[in-house]
């Protein structure tokens, strides 16, 4: 549901393509089991990789046993929970490579690099 807005009330900000702002915002999870953690790391993966790249279920796994990303809690069936920051940061360490393995950025500059 968005706000709506008559003379009498200021214009909202369109500086980003914003033409209203919504009156609610859903509210975000503290927490994201494995396939959720997933999903999220994939929209932003595929937003840097030009829908190229996804995460897996598996991925996340990986990334918990390489010590990425730690679980913040079990849900009711003692599954992993994981928090929106380090869902982030595990995506953002692991980024590079994920890219590369689909073609995309420069091995010159790492290889250059000292």
């Amino acid at each position: 549901m968005f706000a709506s807005h008559d003379s009498h009330s200021p214009r909202p900000p369109t500086g980003l393509g914003l033409s209203c702002i919504p009156e609610e915002v859903a509210p975000v999870p503290d927490f994201y089991t494995g396939t959720q953690a997933a999903q999220l790391a994939t929209r932003w993966r595929r937003t840097v990789s030009a829908n190229a790249a996804a995460v897996t279920r598996s991925a996340i796994s990986n990334w918990v046993a390489r010590g990425h990303l730690k679980p913040a809690g079990l849900d009711e069936h003692n599954r992993p929970l994981f928090a929106l920051p380090d869902i982030a940061r595990a995506e953002l360490a692991t980024r590079r490579r994920a890219l590369r393995l689909v073609g995309i950025g420069s091995t010159t500059q790492e290889t250059s690099r000292p």
